[in-house]
């Protein structure tokens, strides 16, 4: 069930900078965005890294393999002390002896590999929830750029409208003009009449002038924001169609990308909870090592011995008391995790006021647009007649500048109007999650 919310009519408008540019609307400018943007593209490339980061994790439960050596060139052996006994001197007394040979080299390859350490399993699952957060955290960077579009388009419906109400009282003011002139020459009007016309001509034509420089500023933001060189020429295509509203049961407020954030922020709470905890058990590794050495000799009792050993172990690692660190980082996940929960139910009362505002602005600017859009249909008509009575001689300047005042009021009463109007829905649009299809 819908609202019956709804902008009557299309506003369609082109505005040129070259006939030969590409031209796109708006659904356009957004597909570029969310491929060209350099904020999207930094938070793609976050995802990348993440993945690698998984990797990364991945392999610590892989065996792994380091390889050693050391050579040694003994100038002087160094010696032990041993009992002089132990070779057939005397009981009591002791003698130094040096072992081995001047020229050691030694090579080691050793394997290891866990058994069982908890805290890989939770690193992993950590991981995975980091590449979830990243993905929507590149979702929320693609729903700050819609964002940023839309309302940068929306500004761009705005001025073009401007420029075209412009451009349409410059001809009334031209023509204006010329009777005033062509009165003024013929001794049926005065001077000042025909300076105060030009004065409001200048006047338009400046307005015209800062428009349209707005105008070209808005569409270099909006090549910036879709990734188009700033020196290629483009034509956008300004069009306003009708929209709608539904209702408080249509919508999910879980659709909320700040909320899915948040949440999974919880998640990773708890597994870091998990993994601390886990610091209290045992981990296991098993181990092989090859070892080869080598002892030489030079000169006349020159030799060389190679001695190889091998062996396997399994190692196990307690860290039975940790001076309370573990105690102090739960206190400080318990923490964090109160954090969220508040944060949680502020995002919650703000999204219910941002839909509640956006809505509550939408149904009145909707009443309001139609209004205005009639007033606007009648001051261009009662401007029209003043202008016949004018060059009849029956109102004077006076009245013609009224009426051209009160023109100016309805045509900016009726664009404020339906800016407030498509604003609010892009409002909607964000309160509801619904700014990027997801």
């Amino acid at each position: 069930m819908k609202h019956l919310f709804h902008v009557t009519g299309m506003l369609c408008l082109m505005l040129f900078q070259r006939t030969e540019a590409q031209e796109y609307d708006l659904n356009q400018l957004l597909d570029l965005a969310m491929k060209n943007d350099f904020t999207v593209q930094t938070a793609q490339l976050d995802e990348a890294k993440v993945n690698a980061q998984i990797s990364e994790v991945k392999a610590g439960m892989l065996p792994t393999l380091n390889v050693s050596g050391d050579y040694k060139r003994y100038f002087k052996i160094p010696g032990q002390v041993v009992p002089a006994s132990a070779f057939g001197g005397p009981e009591g007394q002791f003698t130094t002896l040096a072992f081995g040979l001047p020229y050691n080299l030694s090579t080691t390859a050793q394997v290891t590999q866990a058994l069982y350490n908890p805290s890989l399993k939770y690193a992993l699952k950590a991981a995975s929830l980091n590449r979830e957060l990243t993905s929507l955290s590149t979702t929320k960077t693609k729903e700050d750029v819609a964002y940023n579009v839309t309302d940068a388009y929306y500004s761009l419906v705005t001025v073009s409208q401007q420029m075209a109400f412009l451009d349409s009282n410059l001809i009334s003011l031209d023509r204006l003009y010329k009777v005033s002139d062509l009165l003024y020459q013929n001794k049926l009007g005065q001077r000042v009449d025909v300076d105060r016309i030009l004065i409001n001509k200048t006047s338009t034509q400046t307005q015209q002038a800062t428009l349209r420089d707005n105008y070209n500023q808005l569409v270099n933001l909006l090549k910036y924001y879709a990734g188009i060189p700033q020196n290629d020429s483009l034509r956008i295509m300004i069009s306003v169609r009708d929209v709608a509203l539904p209702t408080y049961a249509d919508w999910d407020k879980t659709r909320r990308t700040d909320v899915a954030l948040l949440q999974k922020q919880k998640d990773l709470n708890e597994l870091q909870d998990k993994n601390i905890r886990s610091g209290l058990i045992p981990t296991v590794n098993a181990y092989g090592v090859a070892n080869m050495a080598f002892y030489a000799q030079g000169g006349e009792n020159s030799t060389f011995q190679d001695v190889p050993g091998y062996w396997a172990g399994l190692q196990l690692n307690w860290n039975v008391f940790d001076g309370l660190a573990r105690r102090a980082k739960r206190s400080q996940n318990m923490i964090d995790k109160q954090k969220l929960d508040v944060q949680l139910r502020q995002v919650s009362e703000v999204i219910q006021m941002e839909e509640n505002n956006a809505r509550n602005k939408f149904g009145v600017e909707q009443k309001n647009i139609n209004a205005k859009k009639d007033q606007v249909a009648l001051a261009e008509k009662v401007y029209k007649q003043i202008q016949l009575q004018f060059k009849e001689g029956t109102v004077s300047l006076t009245d013609v500048i009224q009426a051209e005042n009160s023109l100016l009021d309805a045509q900016n009463n009726y664009l404020t109007s339906l800016v407030q109007l498509l604003k609010a829905e892009l409002e909607w649009k964000k309160a509801t999650g619904q700014l990027v299809q997801k």
